[in-house]
């Protein structure tokens, strides 16, 4: 736990798969499975287009995974593999406070853009409206 905070993770995965992984993975957060994609389209994310796997910036992503220790598998059953991703932190009143909707498949902000925006929001009082960000 960072900042005071907790994780949370919304897979596409079937709850039944993700059990399966979450033994031998050793999660020490929640992760809950959303197969239907609902919370995804809530909070708008989209999907993508085959020919982004092609992209440059997007095969040096999956590159740099992998030198890093990430190996990209196949999809499990049911995954759409062309839905975006996102990142977003929530206060403790469930409130939305900051959104990164992923532009490709390899676009994630980094850990320490993560922690500076827990800093700034730790530091500053609430506003109306999330932070918002997109790589494109």
């Amino acid at each position: 736990m960072a900042r005071g905070c907790s994780v949370a993770v919304v897979s596409q995965s079937q709850p039944e798969e993700l059990a399966r992984y979450a033994p031998r993975l050793q999660w020490r957060f929640p992760i809950y499975g959303d197969p239907q994609r609902q919370l995804y389209q809530v909070i708008g994310l989209e999907r993508t287009r085959w020919w982004m796997f092609v992209w440059p910036p997007v095969i040096l992503g999956y590159l740099w995974g992998m030198l890093r220790g990430y190996l990209p598998r196949l999809p499990r059953p049911g995954e759409d593999v062309l839905q975006l991703g996102g990142d977003f932190l929530l206060d403790r009143y469930g409130r939305l406070v900051y959104a990164y909707r992923s532009a490709t498949p390899t676009d994630r902000p980094s850990t320490t853009r993560i922690l500076q925006v827990l800093d700034r929001l730790r530091s500053s009082p609430p506003t109306g409206s999330p932070s918002t960000e997109k790589n494109r």
